[in-house]
């Protein structure tokens, strides 16, 4: 009896409005989708196949159910776009012997002490911490750091649990617990507070491209924050003295403005790091995030991660400049070559705009980067795409 050939499926993580474009391209490919997120009425469920209601962070549950769908599916590729599950991405690619990066490398970006530590031996910037578990052993971590300092939750992202301590008494039970619960692993960080560059914007994000051992630089864009503000005098409204946190992001620009020193600088400094985290030895081709925050005594990585950005860029402003990484990020996880060809193809610019931006309206009473609305805008010109981008906020022309 013949044996009955199984649909070829791709399986996306993370299934909200930032990974629709992922979902829409799976399909168009011809593949069967496999979504993976908690809320059942997500966007890309809508999409989906088969869907999997299970938190992305969850590898082992993760790995049990991918043990059932390849006997249903022939899956091809696992990725995830904008989100934080690369840990799950990799370890279910390891299992299922599908594209992917070692689940070790994975996570030593995924929490970020290891991070720090791998980083600060191989010689390159990082902010003194201390690792703590109760809010006694944050107190004497700040004390003993010296103020101003961070709280930050250990494996998550977008401000969630991220509190700046002035003062010790503003290091209450309450700040310490938010930034434990933000997190998965029973502890804290406590940073020194970095202090911007004010001469320009200080926050980035800069994807690369690495294969068997060489990396591409991409792309960078702007982060835009409320202390921001000044350097777009038109963008200076009411919502600047809105009380939410500092660190709420309010946008970015696509592409970054700095100098082409700084640029070579960062593309350095990334390298360096790639290297430290062990990325020269994977012999896939994947994506390689890098957050960098700019001081007046150089450039700090912030965080480093195995996947294209959120908050819009690789989902939006990019496309809207004539590329598609989203596009080459499947072409990679499905284990196809980083050819000159697949680079012309995804991770060039071509006939775009030249400028696209992304503004935010931040909810009311939001604490992190979790509760905004974005527009976006582009334009031959920075202003001009800041303006569109505007322009559509104002009339609530929400992605």
């Amino acid at each position: 009896m013949p044996q009955i050939k199984k649909p070829e499926a791709i399986w996306l993580l993370a299934g909200g409005i930032m990974q629709k474009p992922a979902a829409e391209k799976i399909k168009e490919l011809g593949y069967e989708l496999i979504v993976s997120d908690m809320n059942p009425d997500c966007v890309c469920a809508h999409y989906a196949d088969h869907f999997v209601k299970l938190s992305t962070f969850d590898v082992a549950a993760h790995l049990e159910v991918a043990e059932k769908l390849r006997a249903e599916f022939e899956i091809k590729a696992v990725l995830t776009t904008g989100a934080d599950c690369h840990e799950t991405v990799a370890a279910i690619a390891d299992f299922l012997q599908l594209p992917g990066v070692n689940p070790e490398l994975s996570k030593n970006c995924r929490f970020k002490d290891r991070t720090r530590k791998i980083l600060t031996e191989a010689g390159l910037p990082q902010p003194a911490f201390q690792v703590v578990h109760s809010h006694g052993e944050a107190m004497e971590a700040a004390a003993t750091i010296g103020l101003p300092v961070v709280l930050k939750a250990s494996d998550n992202s977008a401000s969630r649990g991220f509190s700046k301590i002035e003062k010790l008494e503003d290091l209450s039970v309450e700040r310490f617990d938010d930034a434990l619960n933000a997190g998965s692993t029973g502890y804290v960080l406590v940073e020194k507070l970095l202090k911007p560059t004010t001469n320009e914007l200080a926050e980035l994000s800069i994807e690369t491209l690495w294969y068997k051992g060489k990396m591409l630089w991409l792309n960078w864009v702007d982060r835009l924050f409320r202390n921001d503000l000044h350097f777009f005098p038109f963008l200076e409204t009411s919502e600047k003295n809105r009380d939410f946190p500092w660190a709420i992001e309010l946008g970015h620009l696509n592409p970054a403005q700095h100098s082409e020193s700084l640029r070579q600088e960062l593309e350095n400094m990334i390298y360096k790091a790639g290297i430290a985290m062990g990325l020269e030895k994977e012999k896939d081709g994947f994506i390689f995030k890098a957050d960098i925050f700019l001081t007046d005594q150089g450039p700090i990585i912030l965080e480093l991660t195995p996947r294209l950005s959120g908050g819009w860029d690789s989902s939006k402003t990019t496309p809207l400049r004539g590329a598609d990484f989203i596009g080459g990020a499947i072409q990679l996880a499905l284990g196809k070559t980083a050819s000159e060809d697949l680079i012309q193809k995804y991770f060039s610019f071509g006939k775009g705009a030249a400028f696209a931006a992304i503004l935010c309206d931040v909810h009311k009473d939001a604490k992190d980067c979790t509760y905004r609305s974005y527009a976006a805008g582009a334009g031959e010109k920075l202003e001009e795409a800041l303006e569109d981008a505007l322009k559509n906020l104002n009339e609530k022309n929400y992605l």
